[in-house]
């Protein structure tokens, strides 16, 4: 796994505010130089795309069939998909909410249960021929889970006390859990460190703004509901699940 490669091509689909893709959209958005290092063309079988993508990016993307086309997809549980599509839709209904996202059909009915049982979408009324409608809960808004662009930053005083301790301190976390590592788990940092979640994401936003941590995606549903709410989620909705440090000392 190269996890530049890996942060190169979510780059690229941030700047588009895009989590997944078709398959043939996807060359354009990485471009012909980024096709040519990963080693595949728009023309290539789709399991020559899936095996390049496995190669440079193990487990932050996946290619998978959609209802009408192919998809390339980042690596997240079907949920985040039904959530990131309703959150741009006031109401709508169950076959509305799964038109063209990154999965087979028959995985939008059991995730969308998940959903409507957790309450994060609710049913608030029938249509005359009982179809659901369906809203996103009042209580969750992209708010919830992007502390980044929501949480108020520090006032000026606070944030120039904090900033040198609170990197030393991260970074300190990060030795001594990786051991010798190139990348430790985020959430186990986060737990390390038992910081409020925003002092600890303002922190990580700090550092990967100065270019000194790298952070990097991989595949949420090998994780605990605990360990992947100790993840981190930038304002893109983009989760990340490991950092790598770029620098020797903070």
């Amino acid at each position: 796994m190269n996890p530049q490669i890996v942060q190169r091509i979510a780059d690229r689909l941030q700047a588009r505010d895009k989590r997944f893709v078709s398959r043939n959209e996807f060359f354009k958005v990485i471009g012909a130089a980024l096709a040519r290092t990963l080693g595949v063309s728009l023309n290539d079988p789709v399991s020559v795309l899936s095996s390049a993508l496995q190669s440079h990016c193990g487990d932050a993307f996946r290619v998978v069939q959609g209802g009408r086309t192919l998809y390339v997809a980042i690596n997240l549980p079907d949920e985040a998909f039904l959530l990131d599509k309703a959150r741009r839709l006031t109401t709508f209904t169950p076959a509305q909410l799964a038109l063209n996202l990154p999965m087979p059909k028959a995985r939008v009915a059991p995730a969308l249960t998940r959903l409507l049982e957790s309450g994060e979408i609710l049913c608030i009324g029938l249509k005359s021929d009982f179809t659901p409608i369906l809203r996103l809960s009042g209580s969750r808004k992209p708010s919830d889970s992007i502390a980044v662009s929501t949480s108020q930053p520090p006032d000026e005083q606070t944030a120039l006390s904090q900033l040198p301790n609170d990197e030393t301190a991260l970074h300190q976390a990060f030795l001594e859990i990786g051991q010798g590592r190139n990348f430790v788990a985020i959430h186990r940092l986060r737990a390390h460190l038992g910081w409020e979640r925003q002092r600890f994401d303002q922190t990580v936003l700090r550092l990967q703004s100065a270019e000194r941590i790298l952070l990097n995606m991989g595949d949420p549903t090998r994780l605990t509901r605990s360990e992947l709410e100790g993840t981190y989620m930038d304002r893109n909705g983009m989760r990340y699940l490991t950092l790598n440090w770029l620098e020797s000392r903070p």
